[in-house]
């Protein structure tokens, strides 16, 4: 939003002076502003919370979506996480982008649906997800136990 108010300022005061290169100015920062602002007010404050028990949507403070790490407890990767790696490079060759991204999609590991979209995260955020079927925790005691196991190691709790 800032860059497409910035850019109709340089635009407006190049019009208005006759200066050519203020212009210019302006209306690259609007080129540039435009599509990014849409995409923020598209997305609208979306976050994604990886929690010991469940994977929420939140947008605006509000829970859009949540899944249970239960349904992907003892499951393989590839059966619910589908990662697109994105280019790094330009066509040119040049490196775009300082972080690794990629294009996440959870689905159902039962029947392969799609269940949430997480959109382009960054390497470490792809990491923490691999461990979605790694660990389990006991939703009484918070104690952290192997994903084969059937009750929790402290409390005895069916996980």
């Amino acid at each position: 939003m800032v860059l497409v108010l910035f850019g109709g300022f340089f635009l407006a005061v190049g019009v208005f002076a006759t200066a050519l290169i203020m212009a210019a100015f302006g209306l690259l920062f609007m080129i540039i502003g435009i599509p990014l602002t849409y995409q923020g007010i598209i997305q609208g404050g979306i976050r994604f919370y990886l929690t010991s028990f469940r994977l929420v949507r939140v947008k605006k403070g509000s829970i859009v979506a949540q899944i249970s790490r239960e349904i992907f407890r003892g499951k393989s990767l590839s059966s619910f996480l589908r990662v697109t790696k994105a280019p790094r490079r330009d066509e040119r060759g040049r490196s775009s982008q300082p972080v690794e991204n990629f294009h996440v999609e959870v689905l159902d590991p039962n029947s392969g649906n799609h269940l949430m979209s997480l959109g382009w995260i960054p390497e470490p955020s792809v990491k923490a997800l691999e461990t979605i079927s790694q660990d389990v925790y006991c939703q009484y005691c918070g104690r952290k136990n192997l994903a084969s196991s059937a009750v929790c190691s402290e409390c005895g709790a069916n996980l």
